[in-house]
C-alpha cells in the first residue's frame, strides 16, 4: 500500500514540474514565414529585469528594449505591411539563468529583452540582433569598503569577503577570471538575479560583485549603500535582443537597426529617457 503510495505521488509530482517548467520553457511566436502570408503576426515579448532595459511597472512593461521593440513593430508594419501585437510571458523576472533557458527552448517570433551580452558562445544558441547599447562591467561593494586601487591587489584588499554573482552570466566569468589571476582562494556564491547581488553588498559590506552599469545606476537612484571601484571598470561588452535559433525575423530585425534608427536622434531620446542623459558619452554604438 505504501509503495503505491509512493508511486501515485511521484507520479503526479513529476506531471506537475513538466506541465510548470513546459508552460514557460516552450513560448512560441508566429514566424516572419507565416507573417508575410497573414500579414498579422503576434510576438511574444519575455524580460530579465534589467534596469532601464525591461521590467514591468505593474501589468505595462517598459524600458529601452520595450520601446526598442516597439518602433521595430511600426517598421515591420510599415515595410512589409504586416501587423505585429505584442504578448508578454515572462514566469520569473528575477532569475536571470532561467530566462537565457527559456528563450532558448522557445520557437519562432519570440524575443528575449534585458541586459545580455553578446558572446561568440551565446551565438552558438541564440539569435542576436545588431548591438543596441556598449556596456560598463564594474566592480562593486558596500560603500563602507575602502578603495581599490589596483585589481591585482584585490586579493589583499578584498580579503576575507565573497563574490555574489549570477551564474551564466559575463559578469561570472569576469569574476572567474580575476580569482584565477589575483585571488585564488575567493570564495564565490551565487544569486538568482543581478538584483539579490546589489542587495546582497548593500547589506553586508562581507560581499562584492561584477555588475553592469545599469546596477550601478539603479542602485544609486535608490539610495543604495553601495560603492563602485574605478580601477574595476572594463567596457568592451556589447548588448543585444536575444533572441531563439529558429526566429526568422532576425534579419529584417537588424535591416530595422542597422537603417540608421540605432545612431538616430529618436533612440538617443529612448536611451535618455530611461538612462539619463550622462550614459550617452560611453553606452553609444558607434
Amino acid at each position: 500500500m505504501k509503495r503505491r503510495i509512493s508511486i501515485t505521488f511521484c507520479f503526479i509530482l513529476a506531471l506537475v514540474c513538466f506541465f510548470n517548467t513546459s508552460t514557460f520553457a516552450q513560448l512560441k511566436g508566429d514566424t516572419y514565414a507565416s507573417a508575410k502570408e497573414s500579414k498579422r503576426a503576434t510576438w511574444i515579448l519575455t524580460h530579465s529585469d534589467s534596469p532601464g532595459l525591461a521590467r514591468m511597472n505593474g501589468t505595462k512593461p517598459e524600458g529601452l528594449c520595450y520601446d526598442l521593440m516597439t518602433e521595430f513593430a511600426k517598421y515591420v508594419k510599415d515595410k512589409k505591411g504586416i501587423v505585429v501585437t505584442f504578448e508578454y510571458k515572462t514566469d520569473d523576472a528575477n532569475d536571470f539563468p532561467k530566462f537565457l533557458s527559456v528563450v532558448k527552448a522557445s520557437k519562432g517570433g519570440v524575443f528575449g529583452l534585458s541586459n545580455t551580452t553578446i558572446t561568440e558562445e551565446r551565438k552558438k544558441s541564440y539569435n542576436f540582433s545588431p548591438p543596441f547599447l556598449r556596456n560598463v562591467s564594474m566592480i562593486l561593494t558596500n560603500n563602507s569598503v575602502p578603495e581599490l586601487t589596483d585589481i591585482k591587489n584585490i586579493s589583499t584588499a578584498f580579503a576575507q569577503m565573497k563574490a555574489v554573482i549570477v551564474k551564466g552570466s559575463t559578469n561570472e566569468a569576469r569574476i572567474l577570471d580575476i580569482k584565477k589571476k589575483y585571488y585564488p582562494n575567493m570564495i564565490i556564491e551565487y544569486t538568482p538575479s543581478f538584483a539579490k547581488s546589489i542587495e546582497a553588498i548593500a547589506t553586508n559590506p562581507k560581499t562584492f560583485t561584477s555588475a553592469d552599469f545599469t546596477y550601478y545606476l539603479k542602485g544609486l537612484q535608490s539610495g543604495e549603500t553601495i560603492k563602485r571601484h574605478a580601477v574595476g571598470d572594463e567596457d568592451g561588452e556589447e548588448f543585444g535582443i536575444i533572441m531563439p535559433i529558429s526566429n526568422d525575423w532576425n534579419p529584417l530585425l537588424t535591416e530595422f537597426m542597422n537603417s540608421g534608427f540605432i545612431n538616430s536622434v529618436q533612440f538617443n531620446k529612448i536611451i535618455t529617457n530611461h538612462l539619463g542623459q550622462s550614459v550617452l558619452k560611453f553606452t553609444k554604438i558607434r
